[in-house]
Order: structure tokens, then C-alpha cells, then sequence
């Protein structure tokens, strides 16, 4: 049987590695790994392709040319994601990325690119269903979201998608070149199929189809549009790396205008009981004529304390009930959950199925920053 042994950093400079890492000096410290690493495997076996100009560093240019290009497919594109997501990691700054360097950090774990890659690798795999859409319409509870902080788009796709599947259908269609048309709005953005190394950074859906990355591709490219010339990325799914408004994308999507209103009135404890009972027959009524007039909604947070929910993340409102006062979400994540002792609450959570879940009026504004709301379009003349 094979043992996994003890690699040290020390050891890792014996064989000619590097061991000098953001700046400092890193103290050897003995890490186990398995006898065979395949991420490192990976990328021994093809950093020398990568490495277009030969000088023994993997530049952003030449990684994003290797993400991007569908040539490249399975474990190898698995590789170059999870160092593609661990570069964009402001809190974990990787230095220049050498044979050696690469080697030292997978030692380190820090970040842990053997463990993005095998979930990229995992993602890749799961993937086999390449068309369009699967049987039936689409569904929002096969959606997952991947490791682009792009919840504020897919949130204003949630909302859509659970009020009329057949709009989202009708967003997308195939070129006979091979790439696909996909409508926001009043625009039209023609985008490439999804490569390998795209579909593990981006959503999952569960074998439904590739329309969920499609929509990426083309939110992406909208929201750099945007964005002033000194923010833009150099791709689409790169200008989603870093989060954005839920209400402008929601705008972008319906092509119509979009009302924000805070919910800053429930947290600020100088304001009398009557202002806060006035504001929220507000929100109950601006609320109730939205879900009428199947109108979208977003909603997001910055601090939360109820567990379950997550902090800084843009969720899709599905749907107010008056008889209940209560509003059901969804998180883009998709996710699960279920308190671990007590009844729901706001200090418990909420019993979640696949992201959808429900909760109080007064929790919402309690836990929930604000919310976006889609207006009626403008008149045409």
C-alpha cells in the first residue's frame, strides 16, 4: 500500500523549489500529502503550454487565454480554474506564478488550489449535458451558484424564472456558427459556448443544460459595459468576480426602470414605534402590488446573525403572503439548511429547500438591507 508522506518546505527547497511566498518568509512546516497530487501532476505535466512567451511565469494574460480557450478541457482546465480562482483571492495575494511557486503553495494550502481543483474537476465532470436546455422548461431549483460572487445577477434571473420559466427559454438561441444569442432587455449579446475551464468557475445546473453559464457569459459582458474604463475586466466572467448591484442588473434583464427602497428604518432604534409601523404597511403594500403585477424584486444583505443566511449575498423575493406576513426567498446558492435545535427563527433560521425558504416581514427587514423592485415600463410613443 502507499503511504502519503510528509513534505516539508525545507525539503520542497532541496528539490529546487521555491519556498519565499507573498513577500515573506515562509517557516518550513511539515504538510502531508498524497503520494499522488493530481493537481500538481496536472500542471507539471502542461505548464510549459501554458507558458505561451517560455518564460517560466504564468502571466493573467496567459492564464485567462488558457481558461478561455475550449482546447483545453477536463483536469487540465480544472488546473488552471483553481489557480484562476485562488489569483482573484484579494485576502491571499499569490506571488508570480512559477513552476516552483505553484508547487510551494499546494504545499502550504494556503490557498488550498489541490482542493478548487478537485472541485472544479467535480464540476467539469458533472457537466455532460452541453445543450441548450434539457427536457421541459428551466428550473430554479436546479441552479447552483458557483464560485463567482455573481449572486446580484442571478438573483433578477431567479425572480424571473420563477414567475415564467418561458421568458428565460426565450432569452437564448443557437446560432448555426455555434454561438448563442442571448436577449437583456432592449440588448442582444452574442456569446461563445462555455469552455471547460469556464463551467467550473460558473453555476451549476444539475444536467439541465449550459443556459446558465450562457446567461453568465452575457450578464458579465453587460455589467462590464457599465462599469467606468478603469474597472473593466478583461472578460465577462471576470468583471462578475467581484459582486455588483442587484437592482442594476435587474434593470438590464426586464429593459425596464427599478425603485430601491432601504430598510434602514427597522435598525434605527431613535425612530418612534409609529414611523416603523408606518414603514412597513409601506413595504406590505408596495409588496402585495409587486407580486400582483408579477413585477421582479430583489433583496440583499451586509451583516446577518440568523444562521443560514448569507452575509453580503443578493437573494430573489419570490413571493409575499399577506395572509401570513411573510416573504419567501431565494438564495442563489441553492442550498439546504435546517435549525439545529428550536423552532424557526430569526435566531434559529429558517427551513430551506434548494435556496427557497420563508420568513417573517419583520425578520426580513430585521436581517435584509433593502430591496430592488422592477417598475412598469415606460410608456412607448
Amino acid at each position: 500500500m502507499n503511504r502519503p508522506v510528509a513534505i516539508t518546505l525545507a525539503g520542497l527547497f532541496a528539490t529546487g523549489i521555491a519556498c519565499t511566498t507573498f513577500g515573506q518568509t515562509v517557516r518550513p512546516k511539515p504538510v502531508i500529502l498524497a503520494p499522488t497530487n493530481g493537481f500538481i501532476t496536472v500542471v507539471t505535466r502542461d505548464f510549459s503550454g501554458w507558458d505561451l512567451n517560455r518564460d517560466g511565469i504564468l502571466s493573467s494574460n496567459e492564464l485567462d487565454a488558457a481558461v478561455f480557450n475550449p482546447a483545453i478541457t477536463n483536469r487540465a482546465a480544472a488546473a488552471l480554474a483553481a489557480l484562476k480562482q485562488a489569483s482573484r483571492d484579494p485576502k491571499v495575494p499569490l506571488p508570480v506564478l512559477t513552476l516552483s511557486n505553484i508547487c510551494a503553495i499546494t504545499a502550504q494550502r494556503q490557498p488550498d488550489l489541490a482542493l478548487l481543483y478537485r472541485g472544479d474537476l467535480r464540476r467539469i465532470l458533472g457537466a455532460t449535458n452541453r445543450v441548450l436546455f434539457a427536457a421541459g422548461p428551466p428550473r430554479l431549483d436546479s441552479i447552483h451558484q458557483g464560485r463567482l460572487g455573481n449572486c446580484f445577477c442571478l438573483a433578477p434571473l431567479g425572480a424571473l424564472l420563477h414567475h415564467d420559466p418561458a421568458a428565460v427559454m426565450a432569452m437564448f438561441s443557437a446560432e448555426t456558427n455555434g454561438q448563442y444569442l442571448v436577449r437583456f432587455g432592449r440588448r442582444t449579446v452574442i456569446v461563445d459556448p462555455p469552455t471547460d475551464g469556464e463551467i467550473a468557475m460558473s453555476s451549476s445546473n444539475e444536467h439541465e443544460g449550459i443556459w446558465v453559464n450562457l446567461f453568465e457569459k452575457a450578464a458579465g459582458t453587460i455589467y462590464n459595459e457599465m462599469l467606468p474604463p478603469e474597472r473593466q475586466a478583461d472578460s465577462a466572467l471576470d468583471a462578475l468576480a467581484h459582486g455588483g448591484s442587484a437592482g442594476k442588473m435587474l434593470g438590464a434583464l426586464t429593459g425596464h426602470p427599478f425603485a430601491r427602497i432601504t430598510f434602514k428604518f427597522a435598525k434605527d432604534a431613535a425612530l418612534p414605534p409609529a414611523t416603523v409601523t408606518n414603514r412597513l404597511e409601506d413595504l406590505r403594500h408596495r409588496l402585495t402590488l409587486a407580486v400582483r403585477e408579477h413585477r421582479l424584486m430583489t433583496c440583499g444583505t451586509v451583516t446577518v446573525t440568523t444562521p443560514g443566511l448569507t452575509p453580503h449575498h443578493a437573494y430573489a423575493v419570490l413571493n409575499y403572503d399577506p395572509a401570513t406576513d411573510a416573504v419567501e426567498l431565494w438564495n442563489p446558492h441553492g442550498q439546504n439548511f435546517t435549525p439545529p435545535t428550536g423552532p424557526p427563527g430569526i435566531t434559529t433560521g429558517y427551513p430551506t429547500q434548494k435556496g427557497v425558504f420563508k420568513l417573517p416581514l419583520t425578520d426580513f427587514v430585521n436581517q435584509f438591507i433593502g430591496m430592488a423592485f422592477e417598475q412598469a415600463a415606460p410608456p412607448t410613443t
